[in-house]
């Protein structure tokens, strides 16, 4: 196979190989941008990472055994309007209480609960009572089934994280799989390999290309040399023949 030969099927394979790369990666950095930026702005506003609504935590205490909720394990709570929040529902929230204003007896036109929630803590448990208050937001009152006594402290609506998702649906079921093993497999090693890959390949290919330049080009030029000097012997032996005759 001639070098030119080469050259040709070396650029056909990067060209196919670029399409593939655009294919694959041109949607994956706009689903990756979107997801990043959904978990960024909801820790922002929220306090929490979460996509399109959807957190994912872990039950921490097993105040929600006889719910069916064990120690260690993860479920989904969606961002619910609050006035679509009922007694029976388990709400994920933090478990937080303005010293200003820390129940709904306290609340007054002019005092509402301002101060950002501390979310270090989210607790999961049900909703056995709801009041509203004069300037007509949700409190919450909340008990673990396994425990006791209810929680000390009424919870605002806006510390509510969120209502939990009984159902899987494609969030639920694309967030644990981004989380999994597979998920970083797909979503991180694959692209990388991919990059990698190609980079390497149109490096090689380069590397060819100017060592198969560099080559001819010293072909070429010893080429030009000899005739040179072909050329030069050439004129000796006609100026000589010249000094004979």
């Amino acid at each position: 196979m001639s070098n030119i030969e080469t050259k040709i099927k070396a650029q056909r394979v990067t060209k196919i190989l670029n399409i593939i790369f655009n294919i694959i990666f041109v949607p994956f950095i706009i689903f990756a941008s979107i997801f990043t930026l959904s978990v960024v702005f909801s820790k922002i506003n929220t306090g929490v990472p979460s996509v399109f609504g959807y957190t994912q935590i872990q039950v921490v205490s097993g105040s929600m055994v006889s719910a069916g909720f064990n120690v260690g394990d993860k479920c989904f709570v969606k961002s619910t309007n609050p006035d679509e929040l009922q007694k029976g529902d388990y709400i994920a929230f933090f478990q937080f209480a303005d010293p200003d204003c820390s129940s709904h007896a306290q609340v007054t036109i002019k005092n509402r609960p301002d101060a950002k929630p501390d979310t270090s803590r989210i607790v999961f448990h049900e909703i056995i009572d709801i009041t509203t208050d004069m300037n007509g937001e949700k409190w919450f009152t909340t008990k673990g089934p396994d425990n006791a006594e209810p929680d000390a402290i009424e919870i605002h609506e806006r510390y509510v994280v969120g209502r939990y998702v009984e159902e899987e649906n494609f969030w639920t079921k694309l967030i644990t799989f981004i989380t999994s093993t597979w998920g970083v497999v797909v979503l991180v090693v694959l692209p990388c390999t991919l990059i990698i890959g190609v980079d390497t390949y149109q490096l090689i290919v380069t590397s060819y290309e100017y060592s198969t330049m560099k080559k001819e080009t010293t072909e070429e030029s010893i080429l030009n040399n000899m005739v040179e000097e072909n050329i030069t012997t050439a004129k000796k032996r006609e100026k000589k023949t010249k000094k004979q005759n």
